[in-house]
Parts: C-alpha cells; structure tokens; sequence
C-alpha cells in the first residue's frame, strides 16, 4: 500500500487533444502520464502566480480604501466634536439649596433617599 499511486480518470472534451499528447509524449520520448502531469503543473503554477498578483492587488486597493474611511472618520469625529463644542451642555450646574424642613435631622438626605425614608 505504501508504494501505491493515486490515480485520476481523465477524460477529454476536445475529440483530437488525445491524438495530440499521445503524439507530443512519443516525441518526447515520455509518457503520456508524464506529459499530462508536466502539462498540470506548469498550469497550477502560472495560475498560483497569477493568483497570488490578484490577491496582493486586492489587498493593496483595500488598505488603500481603509486608509480612506479611517481618515474620513477622523475628519467627520473632529468636524462633529466641534459643533458639539459650540452648543450648551444638556445639563446645567445649578445649586440645590438644602430642605429647610427635613424629614429626619440626623439623616443625610441622600442616605434617606436610598433607604426609602419618607420626608
């Protein structure tokens, strides 16, 4: 089992590309299967090249776009932090004057507020 091969039914499309690698292998002086193989990874490696150069463009028109949203970003977070700036806060400091009337003298009024106590 060690020694074994795998194998791969072939079957051609075109009616004379048989014709032709059985001709082009016996000009070699090699085998069809040798042929055939050659042929195969000559194919897987042209294609791998073309893919990889594929890959690397996609990858550079990405960062190049993500260079550009993440600017965006920060052009659009300062432009909106500024007009924030020029607004009146939602909450206004004001002083709370203290219960003339407290419910309980000894208790802080937040300490009661928490605890339930009724004023």
């Amino acid at each position: 089992m060690a020694g074994m091969r795998s194998t791969f039914p072939l079957r051609f499309r075109q009616e004379g590309l048989r014709d032709l690698v059985r001709d082009v292998a016996a000009r070699e002086q090699i085998s069809q299967n040798e042929l055939i193989e050659q042929a195969v990874e000559h194919e897987v490696v042209a294609r791998g090249a073309m893919l990889v150069a594929d890959l690397v463009q996609a990858a550079e028109r990405l960062r190049s776009a993500t260079e550009a949203q993440y600017a965006k970003l920060v052009d659009r977070s300062i432009t909106d932090f500024a007009s924030g700036e020029q607004r009146r806060d939602p909450l206004q400091a004001s002083k709370i004057e203290p219960d003339p009337h407290p419910g309980h003298a000894d208790v802080p009024g937040a300490v009661a507020a928490f605890r339930g106590d009724d004023a």
